[in-house]
């Protein structure tokens, strides 16, 4: 043998002796030739006891009374990946071990033996089993939680969902881990689109929504409102999933609903009586009209010069009247709430329809400003109209012996809201009323907070107000002094080519 065959020999022989796991080779006759120090270690045999012994004297096995993994190896020439077996080691003690077994081949190709390479898996069992630990420590973290935690990987498949979860859902966790969280979850009205969003959200086409609020459909068909807290889960930078937290908000909103609506009834009492004054008066008008119009007609005389300037004004009171009371009904509607592209100064037009007579019977001077060029806001023009009405109906109140009442539009660029600078639209509405007591202006948006006498109110009003703003993202601030009247500025986002 050469010089270098003997160089390339010790060289392969010390990266073996180097190797973490055991190794060992045999010949045809399964007798060791081979054997490292980590064989050594975990067999309890030295190199010495093992070289030249039948390999089953050393690595005792239940397989050596079965059929032989090296045999097999040899007369297949196939290598038999990772099994898990137990040796008895030296001192009798057993030592689970993951083996692989692989033919020994000469320079010709031919086999002369064959090679096993095994670890001690005693300590990776360990770390296993504390891994596990952890685990079900972590998931009982989960499951104690009083929120929705689900992960769901780049397919859309489940692949965590704690005990909240499972209960919100009415499904057991092996109903859901593996299944495909849209074609279980959402309703199929929702189905397609929400795909779309989350499939554009994996390839990098969308960004994240980090809180937002969604229907989810349960095991019995029920629907549920959500609001969802998220963040994406990386790998090597690469986007793999999903997790996210949700509140089963249903009860919540549906208390919100009917707070709003039994809000929205209050205002329609405080206006009834302005309401009907106002309409009073055009039909007493045309009342006039219609009994010279009788006269005239017993008299023969209906076709004289005056006839068509009466109709004319009869005609414009109850095109007046008509519009009062449709904007009337509009606003007492119970309507789904629908978010659109809407004018602001439209909206305050409609409110002031309403609350216009209200003013002028509490000798109330109306300045109205409103910019002709205001950019369109995404909002439901109910629920804005039920702001301002709100807001001033409470200063037409603040002012009992009349005053000033001021509303204007304009444009507010670089506003703060939610941490996040944005375009705005602002509605500011001023009066000269009594104003706020400084201890009072942080609980003005508190429910049940007021300062009204007992059975003018109950303190919801500005509740409502506060809270419909937030969910058009939007904010409302609030200025005060004593004697010196209120502001209110109101802050909508405007699209600046959004999608409608």
């Amino acid at each position: 043998m050469s010089t270098q065959d003997d160089n390339s020999r010790e060289s392969l022989e010390n990266i073996l002796e180097s190797m973490e796991g055991g190794v060992l080779a045999i010949d045809k006759d399964c007798r060791i030739t081979f054997f490292n120090r980590a064989a050594e270690e975990i067999t309890g045999y030295t190199k010495k006891e093992a070289l030249n012994q039948d390999c089953y004297q050393i690595m005792k096995s239940e397989l050596c009374e079965d059929v032989c993994p090296a045999e097999e190896v040899m007369e297949s020439g196939r290598t038999i990946f990772n099994y898990e077996v137990k040796l008895t080691n030296k001192t009798g003690d057993d030592v689970p071990v993951n083996v692989t077994t692989s033919p020994l081949l000469s320079r010709k190709g031919e086999v002369i033996g064959a090679v096993e390479n095994f670890r001690d898996l005693t300590k990776h069992k360990g770390l296993w089993g504390k891994l596990r630990q952890e685990r079900n420590k972590a998931q009982q973290y989960l499951n104690i939680a009083g929120v929705i935690i689900v992960a769901i990987n780049n397919d859309g498949v489940v692949t965590l969902i704690n005990k909240k979860g499972c209960e919100v859902l009415g499904y057991e966790e092996d109903e859901l881990i593996g299944k495909n969280w849209y074609d279980l979850c959402v309703p199929e009205r929702f189905r397609e689109e929400r795909k779309k969003d989350f499939y554009g959200l994996m390839a990098g086409r969308e960004e994240m929504v980090v809180d937002y609020e969604n229907i989810i459909l349960t095991k019995s068909g029920q629907e549920r409102i959500i609001a969802w807290h998220n963040t994406l889960i990386t790998d090597d930078g690469k986007t793999i999933g999903t997790l996210s937290s949700g509140e089963d908000i249903t009860k919540r909103k549906q208390t919100e609903d009917e707070l709003i609506r039994s809000e929205k009834m209050a205002s329609l009492g405080q206006l009834a009586a302005s309401v009907a004054h106002e309409v009073n008066n055009p039909l007493a008008g045309i009342m006039v009209y219609v009994k010279l119009l009788l006269k005239k007609f017993k008299e023969g005389k209906l076709q004289t010069e005056g006839t068509d300037e009466q109709l004319l004004k009869m005609q414009k009171e109850l095109e007046r009247t008509t519009r009062i009371i449709r904007n009337l009904l509009d606003f007492a509607r119970q309507s789904e709430p629908t978010m659109a592209p809407i004018d602001l100064n439209k909206v305050v037009e409609a409110a002031l329809l309403l609350v216009g007579n209200q003013i002028s019977l509490d000798n109330i001077n109306l300045i109205k400003t409103l910019n002709p060029q205001l950019p369109y806001v995404l909002a439901d023009f109910d629920k804005i109209q039920q702001v301002l009405i709100n807001i001033m109906l409470n200063a037409t109140q603040a002012m009992p012996d009349g005053g000033s009442l001021t509303i204007s539009t304009s444009v507010a660029e670089g506003i703060r809201i939610n941490d996040e600078i944005r375009n705005t639209v602002r509605i500011t509405i001023s009066d000269t009323g009594i104003g706020i007591p400084p201890e009072n202006l942080d609980k003005l948006f508190t429910p049940f907070f007021t300062t009204k006498e007992k059975g003018k109110g109950v303190g919801l009003g500005l509740s409502v107000v506060h809270g419909i703003i937030q969910k058009h993202n939007g904010k409302i601030e609030v200025n005060s002094k004593p004697d010196e009247g209120t502001t209110f500025r109101i802050y909508l986002e405007v699209m600046d080519g959004k999608e409608a």
